[in-house]
């Protein structure tokens, strides 16, 4: 009923490194989105996620980012209340950058 393929140890071994590497390359990096966070959100949204201006997000509370990193990514695109769209200003890997920093909120 069921047909065995003979598989390659190194095909395996091949595939594993492609699938555990592509996923790393997409990965977010903190320390770059501390940067971008600073330049972009820290006079709203404060240096450790407390605002400082009315409406904005409480990140210190996670205000804003029980969502997935897609919907907070449209989110960042977009803006939201008073918070500007950056969209056009920064490329997708800093949003990621960014998301990567923002996760790091307590």
């Amino acid at each position: 009923m069921f047909k065995l393929i003979p598989v390659n140890i190194h095909s395996i071994t091949i595939l594993l490194f492609i699938v555990v590497f592509s996923s790393t390359a997409l990965a977010g990096n903190s320390v770059k989105g501390k940067q971008l966070y600073q330049r972009n959100c820290a006079q709203c949204h404060g240096e450790n996620g407390k605002p400082t201006m009315p409406r904005a997000a409480d990140f210190s509370k996670k205000e804003g980012l029980r969502v997935s990193d897609k919907s907070l990514m449209a989110r960042i695109k977009r803006g939201g209340r008073s918070c500007p769209a950056v969209g056009g200003m920064l490329k997708d890997q800093e949003i990621i950058d960014l998301i990567a920093h923002l996760r790091t909120f307590r």
